[in-house]
């Protein structure tokens, strides 16, 4: 059996989060956001800047720098909820989450067969697919599932809206 070329290269969007930049496969990303507006939530859980409104919803938004254990860079005036960065509305199936990164650079397609492993010690929570070199760095290619596992475990399982 020959791979076909669905499955040789995949559509990314890539996301900066402090000075590293993160893939996420289109398929899992319904929308990104500039400027969200993420309301306060008293007694939030770690890593949960708050709740948006998106289509009728409401959503939990995650710190992607808690994600992926970086400082987001800070802009004049970041605060949650003001508005100075990017949601990515992540999917899994009718579940939905956003989260909050520096911004969104580009979409591109990846070559899977440049997907390297890993390196050990550098994914303790196991949500990066890889790390691709080329045609500029990435930190690593997101697995949604894992992604939305780390969310849940957080959160008790109540972090993606249904």
């Amino acid at each position: 059996m020959t791979a076909t070329s669905r499955e040789l290269f995949e559509p990314y969007i890539i996301a900066r989060v402090g000075g590293e930049r993160f893939g996420f496969a289109t398929r899992d990303v319904e929308e990104a956001l500039d400027a969200p507006t993420v309301g306060w939530v008293p007694v939030a859980q770690r890593g949960l800047l708050g709740q948006m409104r998106h289509r009728d919803r409401t959503v939990s938004a995650f710190d992607g720098g808690w994600m992926f254990g970086l400082a987001r860079r800070a802009r004049s005036g970041d605060t949650p909820g003001n508005g100075a960065a990017t949601a990515l509305m992540l999917r899994d199936g009718d579940r939905r989450v956003a989260l909050i990164v520096d911004d969104v650079e580009e979409l591109c397609t990846i070559d899977m067969q440049g997907v390297r492993p890993v390196p050990r010690g550098a994914d303790e929570d196991g949500i990066l697919r890889g790390v691709v070199f080329a045609p500029a760095p990435l930190e690593g290619l997101l697995s949604l599932v894992r992604v939305a596992a780390l969310i849940d475990r957080a959160t008790s399982g109540d972090a993606m809206s249904e």
